[in-house]
């Protein structure tokens, strides 16, 4: 009985524990319960609050990258088009400024020949923003961001060719600030703080609503290229976590029931879900309306050369639909049977080769058959850890440009022909001019004679007139032996002639020209006679050729007042004995790249010039053992000068 009654006592105090405890048991497994539904809430909203950050910054990133890509686009277009024929500052001037409007991310553009001197430069007052000489701006490409006063500037450089030869280079001044404010939504700025920063962490831009709270999430993506050494950054304004929060709800919620906490977790998380799934319909949205508002087809490939995208732009390029062409590999439709060879081989060294843009021309095929040219640049496609996907083409369609330019060419082919046609009827004219007087004359001479025959007059008449007919064939004889010895470079006739009367004729004669151009022809000369040995005609034709040079270069310059200086000079036996006669303009002057070719045959600065005429002065200059030098004038322009020797060391007939 008494073993019976301990064993009902064990027992009846074990049921009074299990009651007892089971509430504290109950208690402790909803706290741990609370507290683990805490933990992952709050990891998940880290999870959440750190994509949506990602994905704000790859909007950020691709956005930034568009524009700038657009603008560098814009500015390489203009440097192809002035490496593809005469350009003069103004047309360069109004270009930068249509270039400036349409990106006002830009502050300023300027454009530099091969020494680095500014020629033009847009806006003209950018003070700090257009550097020094320009020796610290990169050969290509972006260079390094560099700070401005409280701004930061990163300066883009595509360098100018004429044919082959760099000739100068285009420089485009990004203010990073006005970057961020122009193409960063508010949307954005008021969730996170957006910042360009470079390699130590200090901010070079940046755009946001607050200051960011410390220990709040962060997303850096490397923004190099284009910027070297540059990193966007991306930090929320809120902190990571909202971790106190969630205890102190899941505590009142754990209090009144894990039914009303379970809803109430689960509609919070619902509002989130949905609001997440809200803002990326909206991004891809935009994205969406950016690929359809683009005119330049864009294609990218993987590294097994399957195509992964095309843009509705270059399906109406090529006549084929995304559906059509997303997961092809190649031949593609669109390759011309022709250049399948050629284009696999560019893509086999595209592969094998560094991982940088290129660009280059080819030809595709619509769908209807028609084949046009197209420019292609290549740049590797990099994903958001850094690894490289495959290769993103820009594609754009140059067909009408080549043609322009295939017309201006012949164009230019046919005013060169008729420059030609004008000058041999120039010569022509002259040659028909100097012939008139002495064939008129023979004309008479010879009917005179028939006269005298038929009149039966004295022989001695005959002979007269038969002489002067001899005197002038001989003339007209003359004449032409002159343009065969020009032609053929045959010795010309020296003879003592006065530089001073000689220029002071041509000045007066060159004035004809200069009163039309509004120009002052000025000649400085000694009283006395300097007289040197030389075909005058040839002289003539040397100091005329200068003058009108001169006179021109002036009036292309765009001055308005307009001086043209001669000056002569007669050095005596310690300079050798040798007189001088320097022609100074006010003109543009001579650009650095082309004074070496300044003297070679066509060769030629103006766009009707043939080329010839600074070579043929130089040559008979040489011919009279002279020399026809050139430099720069200070103040702008440019001054000739021409040096023979006096007439007692000149050359002799």
């Amino acid at each position: 009985m008494a073993v019976s009654s301990a064993a009902d006592e064990r027992a009846r105090r074990r049921r009074a524990f299990v009651m007892t405890s089971t509430p504290f048991v109950a208690m402790a497994l909803i706290v741990a319960l609370m507290a683990t539904l805490v933990w992952l809430a709050d990891r998940r909203e880290r999870e959440e609050a750190g994509e949506a950050l990602i994905r704000d910054a790859l909007w950020v990133e691709q956005a930034l990258r568009f524009q700038i890509e657009a603008a560098r686009d814009g500015i390489e277009r203009l440097a192809f088009d002035m490496s593809a024929g005469p350009t003069d500052d103004e047309r360069v001037a109004a270009r930068l400024r249509t270039l400036l409007t349409s990106h006002p991310e830009i502050g300023a553009v300027e454009w530099r020949d091969e020494a680095g001197a500014i020629r033009v430069a847009v806006p003209p007052d950018g003070g700090a923003l257009h550097g020094d000489d320009g020796a610290g701006l990169p050969p290509r490409g972006f260079g390094v961001p560099r700070r401005v006063g409280a701004a930061a500037v990163a300066d883009l450089t595509i360098p100018v060719f004429d044919h082959d030869l760099r000739v100068g280079r285009l420089t485009a001044h990004f203010d990073l600030a006005r970057l961020l404010a122009l193409h960063v939504p508010w949307w954005i700025s008021q969730n996170s703080h957006v910042a360009l920063v470079d390699r130590d962490g200090a901010d070079y831009a940046h755009k946001s609503a607050s200051v960011p709270a410390t220990g709040a999430l962060r997303h850096d993506l490397s923004f190099d290229p284009p910027l070297p050494g540059v990193t966007l950054s991306l930090v929320a304004h809120g902190g990571g976590s909202n971790f106190t929060r969630n205890v102190l709800g899941a505590g009142i919620l754990g209090l009144t029931g894990v039914a009303v906490a379970s809803l109430v977790g689960a509609m919070r998380h619902w509002r989130r879900r949905l609001a997440a799934e809200r803002s990326l319909e909206e991004a891809q949205a935009l994205r969406r309306a950016m690929e359809e508002s683009l005119t330049i087809g864009m294609r990218a490939r993987d590294l097994d050369d399957r195509i992964i995208y095309v843009n509705p732009a270059f399906c109406r390029m090529v006549g084929w639909s995304a559906e059509e062409i997303v997961g092809r590999t190649p031949p593609l439709p669109y390759w011309l049977p022709d250049l399948v060879e050629e284009t696999l081989a560019r893509h086999h060294t595209l592969a094998h080769a560094a991982l940088e843009p290129i660009s280059f021309e080819t030809r595709f095929r619509r769908r209807d058959g028609t084949v046009f040219d197209v420019l292609v640049y290549e740049a590797p496609l990099i994903d958001a850890s850094g690894r490289h996907r495959g290769w993103m083409g820009s594609i754009i369609d140059v067909t009408d440009r080549k043609r322009a330019e295939e017309r201006e060419r012949l164009q230019n082919e046919t005013l060169a022909r008729t420059g030609r046609l004008i000058s041999l009827g120039e010569m022509a004219s002259t040659i028909s001019h100097e012939l008139n007087q002495p064939l008129a004359a023979i004309a008479s001479y010879a009917g005179g004679c028939l006269h005298l025959v038929r009149s039966g007059r004295p022989s001695q008449d005959l002979v007269g007139a038969l002489e002067k007919l001899e005197a002038q064939a001989q003339r007209a004889g003359q004449v032409i032996r002159r343009v065969h010895d020009f032609v053929r470079k045959r010795e010309p006739a020296f003879a003592v002639v006065d530089l001073v009367e000689l220029t002071e004729a041509l000045a007066g004669f060159a004035a004809l020209d200069a009163r039309k151009s509004r120009t002052e022809i000025v000649v400085d000369a000694p009283p006395q006679a300097v007289r040197v040995v030389g075909d005058r005609i040839l002289l003539e034709q040397v100091l005329l050729n200068l003058m009108r040079n001169g006179i021109e270069a002036m009036a292309a310059s765009g001055q308005k007042t307009r001086r043209l200086e001669v000056t002569i000079d007669e050095h005596g036996e310690e300079a050798g004995g040798a007189a001088t006669v320097t022609i100074a303009d006010r003109g543009c002057g001579i650009p650095t790249e082309i004074a070496e070719r300044l003297f070679s045959p066509f060769f030629s600065t103006k766009p009707e010039g043939m080329g010839m005429g600074l070579s043929i002065c130089r040559s008979i200059v040489e011919r009279h053992q002279g020399r026809l030098e050139f430099a720069a004038r200070e103040g702008g322009g440019t001054v000739f000068v021409v040096m023979l020797p006096l007439a007692e060391k000149g050359p002799t007939a």
